[in-house]
């Protein structure tokens, strides 16, 4: 599985991160992680406001709030370069991108193996 397919969730962190803002912001937080994930390989969200809001499904009336909550330049999103970045998401994704590489290496050599013994009429 790509590592992209399988952000871990880690219920009782992210809810207490959450935890007193109203669920909009919840779930633009957990939106703008999934993007973050799933769509940059945790390379950076760009700091473009509608982006941003667009990614969080914001109503432009609570976009101000939300985004000063969810990229706060501290316990959430922060802006480094001109990209907005979630430290552990980023330490997660590279962990599993790890994990994935080595598996891939692992199942093209056990498939070298195969296809060498089907070559050779070893079955």
């Amino acid at each position: 599985m790509k590592p992209s397919a399988y952000l871990p969730f880690y219920g009782n962190d992210f809810f207490e991160a959450v935890a007193g803002y109203p669920d909009g912001i919840a779930i633009g937080y957990l939106r703008a992680l999934w993007h973050y994930w799933n769509h940059t390989g945790c390379e950076g969200l760009p700091d473009d406001d509608e982006y941003l809001r667009r990614v969080c499904l914001c109503d432009a009336s609570a976009w101000p709030r939300t985004r000063e909550i969810i990229f706060d330049n501290r316990y959430h999103f922060r802006l480094e370069h001109g990209l907005w970045h979630q430290s552990r998401c980023r330490q997660e994704y590279l962990k599993s991108k790890e994990i994935y590489d080595i598996r891939s290496k692992i199942g093209k050599k056990a498939a070298d193996q195969r296809w060498k013994g089907h070559a050779s009429g070893i079955a």
